[in-house]
């Protein structure tokens, strides 16, 4: 019977000592975090109301090109089922490898176009937002702020998205 109280203290003591650094770790990541925050950047940019306006200009510039690109496109889809059809003629096959080859070089040059007048025309807000994260990491005493789409998973409480569109809105 002391034998096995015996045991059983030194098994105590032994499990206690073992745990102990595990413990004190614990402790000190309590009391020394590493204060950050996650944010959806492409969100505040496209949902704060320059983001939404920026859009609708962009929209209004590009929208006809837009709609003639997809006219086209429906264009060359019928083409190619003509030129593609067993008997087809050099001269459908000619008019829908025209066709396809003006498709694709307006097509692309559209898209840089785009891309263009976006990173212009999103500078100053992206600008903007990139102060507004500053002060937040000052405000907050926060040491980093990390892009949502980095992670594959995080507590949604570290999420600013929705509280720097508010921010973005006020300024």
């Amino acid at each position: 019977m002391k034998l096995a109280k015996i045991l059983a203290v030194t098994l105590f003591l032994s499990v206690f000592c073992v745990s102990l650094p595990c413990i004190a770790q614990d402790k000190a990541q309590d009391t020394q975090p590493f204060p950050m925050a996650v944010i959806s950047s492409q969100t505040v940019l496209f949902k704060s109301d320059q983001g939404v306006q920026i859009a609708k200009d962009l929209e209004a510039k590009f929208g006809d090109k837009q709609k003639q690109l997809a006219k086209d496109e429906q264009e060359l889809v019928q083409l190619k089922k003509d030129a593609s059809a067993p008997k087809a003629s050099e001269s459908k096959i000619k008019a829908f490898t025209t066709k396809r080859d003006k498709f694709i070089a307006d097509t692309q040059k559209f898209q840089v176009a785009v891309r263009q007048a976006e990173l212009v025309a999103f500078k100053p807000v992206g600008e903007k937002l990139r102060g507004i994260l500053q002060d937040y990491l000052k405000e907050k005493g926060l040491k980093g702020i990390q892009e949502r789409t980095g992670f594959v998973a995080v507590d949604p409480s570290l999420d600013i998205t929705d509280e720097m569109i508010k921010r973005m809105n006020q300024k």
